[in-house]
């Protein structure tokens, strides 16, 4: 054999084997690169999993400070000068006539004890004063004076454009006024309830109190 040969051979002899060591090092690499990434993608998706509980659990207590929330979570209004509502109060243009219901429907929403409204109700009173009145009372304004005083719109009630618009604040202010006493009622039943209770305690220790007796 000649020496050329014989080098050729034993190349083959250290390259091969080599070559089979260096391939199985990479295939077991890669296996760890994978595995690696598979866990690191774990991780990463527990602690997003454990960002998003921590997200839902805990309350969220912000809210505007000009924002009183009842216990319905329904804010009540703020009137401020420039609620659509204060500004036609306080306009020239709105007969006297409108503007006398409108501030009593304004004082009535105000003296009401608003936590002891239900949702419903609460969502009324507010959609009535913050949208349904001023929407009144602007298409009013687009009326000829003459034309919402004289002329007959509904037959059947022998009314103007006027008359239509005090009947249906006069529903309102009605409607508040209702809604306001059966807040105020509310209350009544807690100091009741509290005095129940004294005299409950009063019995319960052997004694007497007739200043707590309804004369």
């Amino acid at each position: 054999m000649s020496f050329v040969a014989l080098l050729i051979l034993l190349s083959l002899i250290l390259v091969v084997p080599l070559f089979f060591v260096l391939k199985e090092r990479s295939i077991h690499q890669q296996k760890d690169m994978a595995q690696r990434h598979r866990q690191y993608l774990q991780q990463q998706a527990l602690a997003q999993a454990k960002q998003n509980q921590t997200n839902t659990t805990q309350p969220n207590h912000s809210h505007t400070d000009d924002t009183k929330i009842t216990t319905s979570n329904l804010p009540v209004i703020q009137f401020s000068k420039q609620h659509p509502y204060v500004k036609l109060l306080h306009s020239q243009n709105v007969p006297q006539s409108f503007r006398l219901i409108m501030d009593e429907i304004g004082e009535q929403y105000e003296s009401t004890h608003h936590e002891q409204l239900t949702e419903s109700q609460l969502f009324t009173l507010n959609k009535l004063i913050d949208i349904r009145i001023p929407e009144l009372i602007n298409n009013y304004l687009q009326l000829d004076k003459n034309y919402a005083n004289s002329v007959i719109i509904n037959k059947q009630l022998n009314a103007t454009s006027y008359d239509v618009v005090m009947t249906q604040l006069q529903s309102i202010l009605d409607f508040s006024k209702r809604l306001n006493m059966q807040s105020q009622s509310g209350v009544v039943d807690k100091l009741l309830a509290s005095q129940l209770y004294l005299e409950q305690i009063y019995q319960d220790s052997g004694m007497k109190s007739d200043s707590l007796s309804l004369k």
